[in-house]
C-alpha cells in the first residue's frame, strides 16, 4: 500500500472504529447496568422465596408438633417438662439441624419476655419486633411481616420475620402467672420470664434468615459469562466489520484515489509524471539531500524543430515522439530517478545522489538514444540538452533556470548536444576584522 493509500484508510478506519468502539462501550456499559439489575433482582427474588419456603416449613413444624406430638406428651410434663413440646422449640431444633448442612440458613423465634432465655431478642431482633407491632396497629395488611437484609459481606442474608402475638388462651395456662404454669416448666425456667402474657399482645417474632451469597455469586457469575460473551462477540463482529471495510471501502477508495492521483500528477500523453508533481519531487529530494550532503542534479531537453515535426507529419506523428520519447527516456534511468514532461516538447530529469559529470553522461546516453534510432513516420529526431548540479543553496527555481540557459546554449550550439549549466553564485559573508 503506498503513502497516499495510507492517508486514505487510515483516517477512515481510525474514524470508524472510534464509532464503532464508542457505540460498543455505550451499549456495552447500557446492556451490563441492566443485565446486572435483573439478575441481581431474580438472585433477590429467589432468596425471598427460599425465606418464605424456609418460614412456611417452621411453621408446619410447629403445626405439627401442637397437633400431633404436643397431645401425647402433655401428660408427661407433669413429672419432668419436656421441651420438645413446644411448639416453637420443635421448630428451632428441627431447622437447626438443616442449617448444620446448610450454613446460613437460619430460623429463630425471638422474643421480648422469653421463657428459655436462649430466645431471648438481641438488639436488631428487638427493633424489628417493634416495626411489627407498629405494622400490626397501622392494620393496612392481614398479613404482617417485615423483610429485610442483615450482615455484611460474605454473611449477609436476608431475613423474613412475622410476629408472634398471643391469640389463643390456651398460651395463657403456660404464661399467665408462675402459679398457673406447669410446676415441671416452673422447676426447669424459674419465675423470672415467660409471664405475664395477654391476649393480643405482640410478644415476639418469628424470623428466618437466608444466605444471599450463594444466588448473588451466582448473578455475578452468569453476568461475568454474559459480559465475556458479549465481548467475544463484539471482536469477532470488530474484526469481520475491518475486514469488510478494507474489502469494500478502503481498498476501492484506495484505487479510486491512486486513479485520481494519477489523473493529478501525470501526463497522459507520455505517462510521465507533470510539471506541478516534479516541482514536489524536486523539493522532497532537495531536502533529502541537503539532510545527507549527497548530490543532486536535473536534465533539461527538448525535441528539435518539433513544430516542424508537426507541421510536416500532423500532430498524432508528433504525439508519437513525445510518447516513444518518453519510453527511451524511462530505459535508461533508475527507480530512484524522475521523469516529466514539462510542457510542449520539453521534458526534464531529476537525478538523485548524481553530481554533475554523471549527470553528463545520462543526458547524453539519452541523446544517443533519440538521435540514434528512428522513429516510426517520422524518421530521426534529435533533442537538445541542459545540465544543472544543485549547489545546496539555491531554491529549484533557480536550479531549472541555470539547466534551461544550458539547453538554450545547446540550442545556439547547433542542437543535438549536451551542455553543462554554468556553476550558480557563491553567496560570500563578508566577516569583519576585529580592529587592532
Amino acid at each position: 500500500m503506498s503513502l497516499s493509500d495510507s492517508c486514505v484508510g487510515i483516517p477512515l478506519r481510525l474514524k470508524f472504529n472510534v464509532i464503532l468502539i464508542s457505540i460498543f462501550l455505550i451499549s456495552l456499559l447500557g446492556a451490563g447496568v441492566y443485565y446486572y439489575g435483573f439478575l441481581e433482582k431474580g438472585a433477590i427474588d429467589d432468596v425471598r422465596r427460599d425465606s418464605e419456603v424456609l418460614m412456611e416449613t417452621a411453621l408446619a413444624i410447629r403445626g405439627y408438633t401442637t397437633d400431633q406430638v404436643k397431645p401425647h406428651l402433655d401428660p408427661l410434663n407433669v413429672d419432668r417438662f419436656l421441651p420438645q413440646t413446644v411448639p416453637a422449640f420443635a421448630a428451632v431444633e428441627t431447622l437447626r439441624r438443616l442449617s448444620e448442612r446448610y450454613p446460613g440458613y437460619e430460623y429463630r423465634e425471638a422474643t421480648l419476655d422469653p421463657t428459655n432465655p436462649r430466645n431471648r431478642a438481641n438488639g436488631w431482633e428487638r427493633g424489628v419486633i417493634e416495626r411489627l407491632t407498629a405494622l400490626q396497629k397501622s392494620g393496612t395488611d392481614d398479613q404482617v411481616e417485615a423483610t429485610g437484609t442483615v450482615g455484611d459481606g460474605i454473611k449477609r442474608s436476608m431475613y423474613v420475620a412475622r410476629p408472634i402475638t398471643i391469640q389463643n388462651p390456651a398460651c395463657l395456662s403456660c404464661h399467665g402467672s408462675p402459679e398457673s404454669a406447669p410446676a415441671s416448666m416452673v422447676k426447669l425456667y424459674g419465675k423470672t420470664g415467660g409471664f405475664g402474657w395477654n391476649i393480643g399482645q405482640t410478644i415476639g417474632m418469628q424470623v428466618v434468615k437466608v444466605p444471599m451469597l450463594y444466588p448473588l455469586e451466582k448473578a455475578r457469575s452468569t453476568f461475568n459469562t454474559f459480559m465475556i460473551s458479549l465481548l467475544i462477540i463484539f471482536g469477532l463482529m470488530f474484526l469481520g466489520l475491518n475486514i469488510a471495510l478494507s474489502a469494500l471501502v478502503i481498498e476501492p477508495m484506495a484505487r479510486l484515489n491512486r486513479r485520481l492521483e494519477d489523473l493529478a500528477t501525470r501526463d497522459f500523453l507520455t505517462d510521465l509524471v507533470n510539471r506541478r508533481r516534479f516541482f514536489e519531487r524536486l523539493g522532497s529530494e532537495m531536502s533529502d539531500a541537503r539532510v545527507h550532503n549527497t548530490s543532486l542534479s536535473v536534465v533539461m531537453f527538448d525535441i528539435d524543430f518539433f513544430k516542424r515535426i508537426n507541421d510536416t507529419f500532423g500532430h498524432d506523428s508528433g504525439d508519437l515522439v513525445l510518447k516513444h520519447t518518453a519510453i527511451r527516456v524511462r530505459e535508461l534511468l533508475r527507480r530512484s530517478d524522475c521523469a516529466a514532461r514539462f510542457g510542449g516538447e520539453e521534458f526534464m530529469i531529476l537525478l538523485r545522489e548524481t553530481p554533475i559529470d554523471a549527470a553528463m553522461a545520462v543526458a547524453e546516453a539519452v541523446r544517443a538514444k533519440i538521435a540514434d534510432i528512428p522513429f516510426e513516420q517520422v524518421g530521426t529526431v534529435s533533442a537538445s540538452f541542459g545540465v544543472a548540479e544543485w549547489n545546496h543553496e539555491e531554491d529549484a527555481h533557480a536550479l531549472i533556470n541555470r539547466a534551461d540557459k544550458a539547453l538554450y546554449e545547446a540550442k545556439d550550439s547547433g542542437r543535438n548536444t549536451v551542455c553543462r549549466a554554468k556553476d550558480a553564485p557563491v553567496r560570500r559573508v563578508l566577516v569583519e576584522s576585529p580592529a587592532v
